[in-house]
């Protein structure tokens, strides 16, 4: 269908009933989104993401509430950007490269003729004697977090935030010194 300006409109689930019609109208929308949203990576996952955005649109919308068209580019922008915000803040709370260097470092210790680095002994100072004991039970001893429940008395959530404390406390040190 046209408008009077001759671009497409999009007609709500009342006029057209197929899913399908309706997201294969709206892939050029859902290609510009991805573009002004500067997703370089990943397209077929995000792709997907406004699929979904999509199919929700044409589930809830309403015809009385205004032009579909546009609550499908709001709904489509809208998730694209959250999962953009997602793996972000995924991306910079789990860095999972330092977590390697830690257990490397750390599994070393206990190797025949290993001493410790400078850098590993400037991190072990900083830390408590509790800190000190929950890397060792994590990284050296292998512990889940159910065993450290059992031992320590606390809970997991507890025990996740305090190793997560502790990363970030190791990794502040390891910025402050000079490369």
């Amino acid at each position: 269908m046209q408008s009077s300006k001759g671009q497409k409109v999009v007609l709500p689930p009342q006029v057209s009933d197929d899913f399908e019609a309706v997201l294969e109208q709206v892939q050029p929308m859902i290609t510009a989104i991805l573009k002004k949203c500067h997703v370089y990576k990943n397209f077929d996952h995000y792709r997907q993401i406004a699929a979904i955005a999509v199919w929700d649109a044409w589930r809830n919308a309403d015809a009385t509430k205004g032009n579909f068209s546009a609550y499908i580019y709001t709904m489509v922008q809208g998730r694209v950007k959250m999962e953009l915000l997602n793996e972000n803040q995924y991306a910079e709370r789990y860095a999972l490269i330092e977590d390697d260097k830690m257990n490397v470092l750390i599994n070393r210790r206990g190797t025949e003729g290993f001493q410790p680095t400078e850098l590993l002994e400037g991190i072990l100072d900083q830390l408590t004697v509790e800190e000190r004991k929950l890397l060792e039970k994590i990284y050296i001893e292998g512990c889940d977090y159910v065993e450290l429940e059992k031992v320590y008395g606390i809970s997991i959530e507890t025990i996740r935030k305090r190793r997560n404390r502790l990363i970030q406390k190791i990794r502040l040190h390891l910025q402050e010194k000079p490369k």
